[in-house]
């Protein structure tokens, strides 16, 4: 910031997601425990082909309880858990998400 006088680390597109992938094979009812946890682990997907797949964030992982079986390897989705739709991280998620498909 001080040599090029403008702010970094200010996101000015959405590119890309790191979306939650099973670590190993999960049960239905198992409850997910977020970055460096046992159950899942982030993968780098562009934007694009996360919010086409509606992939679960990483960062929204924690804490949330799998509706579905998800093969180890297998990308988790929105779809897979329960989750609080009032959630304020999970509002502005899913609005960034809305406006991303735009």
């Amino acid at each position: 910031m001080g040599l090029r006088g403008e702010p970094t680390g200010a996101p000015i597109a959405f590119n890309a997601d790191v979306v939650a992938v099973a670590k190993r094979d999960l049960r239905a009812g198992e409850r997910l425990d977020g970055e460096g946890g046992y159950t899942v682990y982030g993968k780098l997907l562009p934007a694009a082909t996360s919010l086409a797949a509606g992939a679960l964030p990483l960062g929204l992982a924690h804490g949330l309880t799998l509706k579905h079986a998800v093969a180890a390897g297998a990308i988790v989705h929105w779809s897979d858990v329960d989750y609080d739709p009032h959630d304020a991280a999970v509002r502005f998620r899913r609005e960034m998400e809305a406006d991303g498909r735009r």
